[in-house]
């Protein structure tokens, strides 16, 4: 009797010639459940069927708990919109047994099997209800195959991924996330670490990261693809990988923060991980505490530039990483430019398998928290494989009390690097630090 309600109720809404012309469904006039005791799925799925056949509208959610037994499946055109994230609530029960089927990834999602376009979700929360760890999670919003589509102002909580655009192949999708939050993305969808949840995923081309946050989730921020940009984010608290891992063509991070943990030695990974690429842009970025680096450039990550950063209290500041890549694999044409590490536990700066780079009026300050060792040496420490580089103008200094940074710039090839093959070559060095021994040749 319900359903039949419904459908008369869509018939006279597309049949009234104003309200067609606007394609509103204000679901008050439907007696949606806003307690959260019966399940509002199948009524928004028919309305959003009805909606489509006509060429797509806005979708209107009262204040209100809405209990979801199945995935609301958005389709092209379609707009849901809520109150509020704090005032239109969807949710899963803890118990429910009406989420197994693997082929539905999130509370609300998309066809995958099909291109959508123009689809977006706005003022709304999700509680997905998954524990950390709990197998055959589901994320909270995730769009797939979709072009020009936007998730703004929501907020979703113990999932697999939050939020999340992915599966689109086209060449510029124009998908964009602003103002999102999310809250323990911590559910996987399998044993063995697969499927590991991301608190925001983008994969694909030409999408926008805005003003958005991610807490207490695997990972903070994933991309992959090319032309992403990420501006303003947040990322703190993250239990695998990194707060930003980034495997992504033509990037820019700008203005993004990452917190690893309240002190450091409560971070976990690395702030940001930029890896495998060519052209990405760090600028204005701070991390702290991250048990790893602060940033970690990833070999072959080339043609990169990091500008006006800070790292502090992480393991390394700033440096390559070379771990599943080795030599000949190399970083090249890299710019590191007025960025500052302070208080790491090793290093400052590392730099090591990389190219045609220029490292250029940097600073480095207080280093080796963790206590210097034969490898450890440096507050700028130049391993093996650099060539053809610069280092100018930058500054090492140690201004504690207790001085733990004893070495300023080392340049591993003068004491430390024996094999001839692995030295560095045509390296050119303008320095003096302030504080600390200097290797330089």
């Amino acid at each position: 009797m319900k359903k039949i309600f419904t459908l008369l109720f869509l018939t006279n809404i597309f049949f009234n010639s104003h309200l067609y012309s606007q394609r509103i469904v204000d679901t008050r006039n439907l007696g949606l459940d806003t307690t959260g005791k019966s399940d509002v799925s199948s009524t928004l799925n028919n309305i959003i069927d009805s909606l489509s056949s006509a060429g797509g509208g806005t979708i209107l959610i009262p204040s209100g708990k809405f209990l979801l037994e199945n995935a609301i499946i958005l389709q092209s055109f379609i707009h849901l919109k809520g109150v509020s994230e704090s005032e239109t609530i969807f949710f899963r029960k803890k118990d429910s047994k009406n989420w197994t089927d693997p082929k539905i990834q999130a509370l609300i999602t998309t066809n995958p099997s099909v291109k959508n376009e123009e689809i977006s979700v706005e003022k709304i929360s999700i509680n997905g209800n998954f524990e950390k760890g709990q197998l055959s999670a589901k994320g909270g919003i995730c769009l797939r195959n979709c072009t020009k589509s936007n998730i703004n102002d929501v907020t979703t909580e113990n999932t697999w991924h939050g939020v999340a655009f992915y599966d689109s192949k086209e060449q510029n999708t124009e998908n964009s996330i602003e103002n999102v939050s999310v809250f323990r993305a911590q559910g996987f969808t399998s044993k063995d670490n697969a499927g590991r949840p991301r608190g925001i995923l983008v994969i694909g081309s030409g999408i926008l990261v805005k003003n958005s946050k991610s807490s207490q989730s695997g990972t903070g921020f994933y991309a992959e693809g090319e032309n992403i940009t990420l501006l303003k984010n947040y990322a703190e608290y993250w239990f695998e990988d990194n707060g930003y891992y980034l495997i992504v063509n033509n990037l820019k991070v700008i203005d993004c923060r990452a917190l690893g943990g309240d002190s450091p030695n409560t971070g976990f990974g690395s702030g940001f991980a930029i890896a495998y690429k060519q052209g990405a842009l760090i600028e204005n970025c701070l991390a702290e505490n991250c048990s790893n680096y602060g940033f970690r450039i990833h070999v072959p990550q080339s043609n990169t530039k990091l500008i006006n950063n800070q790292a502090v209290g992480c393991g390394n500041g700033f440096g390559i990483e070379t771990a599943s890549h080795p030599y000949p694999e190399i970083s090249e044409n890299l710019l590191f430019q007025k960025n500052i590490a302070r208080n790491s536990g090793l290093h400052g700066f590392l730099f090591r398998q990389m190219k045609n780079a220029r490292v250029l009026n940097n600073s480095a300050i207080n280093g080796n928290q963790r206590g210097v060792t034969l490898s450890t040496r440096g507050a700028i420490a130049i391993k093996e494989y650099v060539s053809d580089s610069r280092f100018r103008g930058n500054l090492c200094f140690d201004n504690q009390l207790k001085t733990t940074q004893i070495f300023g710039l080392y340049n591993y090839s003068v004491d430390l690097i024996k094999s001839e093959d692995k030295k560095a070559k045509n390296i050119k060095i303008k320095h003096q630090s302030k504080s600390g021994i200097d290797i330089i040749q």
